[in-house]
């Protein structure tokens, strides 16, 4: 089957995205509190305290450490996917098919979106692995001083590296994952569509498409870093950290404010939409259910 997408008005695009967000505002806050439940409700019950505690890196690992990461990660992470599916189903289908009476589909649509995933995840360790070797060989064979880091503190130059080769493994991850998330959208409302297809379809768009995504993203980055100064500033809530006065106090403020902090991923979702409707997506493959 021959693909043909047109070229991507960039500013269509974004104003799409922010029109979705802006129209499903209430349904967006909805499920920005679902997202942040499962972290907050584990926090309140003591479960990520141990986690949490470990601020020095020469410091023992206490007792209970794995059990308290991995519930990090299923809150967090693993978490992510379904919620993430519901904000595709929300901008996709509307809101009429946010949810489903039987939670079943949803369950191995998450499931099928992160073994998916593992591809993804693998372009982003080889990269990061290539870049690290590189930079250690520019260490080996060079004998400038700028280069020579100790373990605790890099070399001037190393350092530069490091943060010049970690923007471009960014950029290539996020490029990379622009172009399969066509695949990825419609696994959301049910629907095939492979890596290859989503490939294919998004081939004329590849730098459209990351210039969209940074024009909408890049705001939302800054109001949730002005969010996270802001908590530490005042109430002395360091959420990088997962420190605060009270503990209880970062889990009812990440809870408050979750609409705010999940707007980056949730206009992510919107905008990968807007292109799934512009490619044609849709009306590639029928549903599977």
């Amino acid at each position: 089957m021959q693909i043909e997408c047109t070229k991507l008005c960039i500013l269509s695009a974004v104003k799409q995205a922010y029109s979705c967000l802006w129209h499903y505002k209430l349904q967006h806050i909805l499920i920005a509190l679902v997202a942040a439940l499962p972290f907050c409700l584990a926090g309140f019950l003591g479960g990520l305290d141990t986690v949490f505690s470990v601020t020095a890196r020469d410091q023992p690992l206490p007792e209970g450490f794995n059990l308290s990461f991995t519930l990090l990660v299923l809150t967090t992470f693993i978490w992510a996917f379904p919620v993430i599916i519901l904000w595709h189903r929300l901008y996709l289908l509307g809101p009429e098919h946010l949810i489903r009476r039987k939670i079943w589909p949803l369950i191995t649509r998450s499931l099928n979106v992160i073994s998916h995933s593992l591809i993804f995840f693998g372009f982003g360790l080889v990269t990061a692995v290539l870049m690290t070797a590189g930079i250690v060989y520019l260490r080996i064979n060079t004998e400038s001083a700028a280069m020579a880091g100790t373990i605790s503190e890099l070399g001037q130059m190393e350092a530069a590296l490091y943060s010049i080769g970690a923007l471009i493994v960014v950029c290539f991850l996020l490029i990379i994952g622009l172009r399969l998330s066509m695949a990825f959208a419609a696994q959301s409302i049910g629907k095939t569509l492979g890596f290859t297809v989503s490939w294919r379809m998004t081939r004329k768009n590849t730098f459209r498409m990351l210039i969209a995504t940074i024009l909408v993203i890049s705001p939302l980055l800054a109001l949730d870093g002005a969010l996270i100064w802001a908590a530490d500033h005042f109430w002395q809530i360091d959420l990088i950290n997962g420190t605060a006065p009270n503990p209880d106090m970062m889990y009812l403020f990440v809870y408050l404010t979750a609409p705010l902090i999940t707007l980056p991923l949730a206009a992510l979702c919107s905008l990968t939409s807007s292109f799934y409707r512009h490619c044609g997506c849709a009306e590639f493959r029928s549903s599977l259910s």
